[in-house]
Formats: C-alpha cells, structure tokens, sequence
C-alpha cells in the first residue's frame, strides 16, 4: 500500500482510501468513508507538528457517503490514508469494468 504523506504527498484530487491499520486502530472511521475510495479536496499548507514537512492533515470527500472528514497525513508521524489503486470489477453480463482511481 502507498501511503499518502510518507511514500506520495499529498495533493488535491488524489483518490485515497482510508488505511488498513488505521481502520484496526479507528473502527469508527469506517462510518465516514463507507468502505470505498474518495478524493483529497484540500491539504494544509502548514506545518502543524513542526516536523519541516507540510500537508500534515488533508480533507477527502468520501464517494459511498458524501461525508468530508480532515485525516492524519503525516501529522505526528501518523498516517490514515493509502492511495487508492483501483480495481477490475464484474458486471453482471461478465464484462470487466475498470474502476478509475
């Protein structure tokens, strides 16, 4: 997994989903994505932990709920979101349909 803010920065329009050890860690979390990707709408041009990097919290806007939500990118060395890769879906007639993240 690629996650955003250590192995990619941050950046508006990025399609992210929220990390499997976040998730461990932050059960609730799942309430506002939904299960599925969403999109980085806005990072922070600050450096809020003082650490010399910005983009330390970004906001997505979740597709499956519509709910935007601020995430740790970097913030304190912890990171919520992973790079969302895509995946080959079936449809019912058996065609594949690619997923673009």
């Amino acid at each position: 997994e690629e996650v955003v803010g250590l192995d990619l920065m941050p950046e508006e329009g990025l399609r992210v989903v929220l990390r499997k050890a976040a998730l461990a860690e932050f059960p609730e979390l799942l309430v506002d994505s939904g299960g599925g990707p969403g999109t980085i709408t806005w990072v922070d041009p600050e450096d809020l932990d003082g650490d010399g990097q910005t983009g330390d919290i970004s906001e997505v806007l979740w597709d499956k709920t519509q709910t935007k939500g601020d995430y740790r990118t970097g913030y304190e060395g912890q990171y919520r979101l992973a790079k969302f890769a895509g995946r080959t879906m079936e449809k019912e007639s058996g065609d594949a349909e690619m997923v673009v993240g």
